[in-house]
Parts: structure tokens; sequence; C-alpha cells
């Protein structure tokens, strides 16, 4: 990399966005993130039409940037009393503009979201690689073989 190309990448700065709920309107931008075509579109509606399931979009004025897929659990503690959880089930990135913490800011997003909705933690299940380091960087920790941060 030269010196110029250096100057450059350092001065792209990542787009502006906001982040909302994700809704039927989404569908073909949502289709248009994730890698299997053919299944995309019933995956995007079992998503948005499945109780519990939310779907957080990252949104300029470019359209949509990426999406976060929660899932909000209530799980049962000893003597009767529950606790919320809420699992990133998927967080994906428009290939094109990875690399520009949108990720980040988004799932910073889904914690805050979370935190609104009085949940314990935040958990995120994945494999080794690339996505346990995005996570583990993010403040997640390794809990019963889940990845979780206290909301």
């Amino acid at each position: 990399m030269s010196i110029v190309e250096a100057e450059e990448q350092r001065t792209v700065s990542p787009p502006s966005m906001r982040v909302r709920l994700a809704g039927p309107r989404d569908c073909d931008a949502l289709c248009a993130l994730l890698d299997d075509p053919a299944h995309a579109r019933d995956q995007v509606l079992a998503w948005l039409e499945s109780p519990g399931t939310t779907l957080l979009v990252a949104q300029s004025e470019a359209g949509v940037l990426g999406v976060a897929v929660l899932v909000t659990r209530i799980v049962p503690l000893a003597g009767g009393l529950t606790h919320k959880v809420v699992e990133v089930d998927n967080l994906v990135v428009r290939a094109d503009l990875r690399g520009q913490r949108i990720g980040r800011r988004l799932l910073a997003a889904v914690v805050e979201w979370a935190r609104q909705r009085r949940a314990v933690q935040v958990e995120a299940v994945v494999g080794e690689g690339e996505g346990r380091r995005f996570y583990q960087s993010f403040g997640f920790a390794t809990a019963n073989d889940r990845l979780v941060l206290a909301a």
C-alpha cells in the first residue's frame, strides 16, 4: 500500500446511518444481504413473521446497510423467577461496506435496544473465527458455549 492509498483509506469515514425496526417493505433489501438468494425471501419472511423475533436495520441515504436479527427469550430461573435474554441470531452488513464499523454500530444499537427492554444479557452463538473475534472485541465473553454481554 502506498502512502497516498493509506491517506485515502484514513480519510474515508463511515456512512451516516440510523438504526430502525425492519418491516415488510424492507424484504427485497434484506434478501440482497443474504448469501443464498434461492431461500432468502422465505428466510426474511419467516423472520418478519416470527413472534419474539425483531429485525433492526442500519439505514442510510444509500438504503439498507445491514441487519441484526434478534430473538427475545424469557428464561426460567430457580424459585419461579425469569429473566429476558436477547440473542443475536444473525448480523449481516452489505459485503461492499464491510470494514467501515457498520456492524459495530449496529451491534451497539442492539445492546441499547435490549437494555431498553430490560434484558439481562445479549447473546450471540458463533463458531470460531472472525465472528467470534468481532463479538469478543465488543466485550462479549464466553459462557456455557455462548458469547454473552450484560445488558
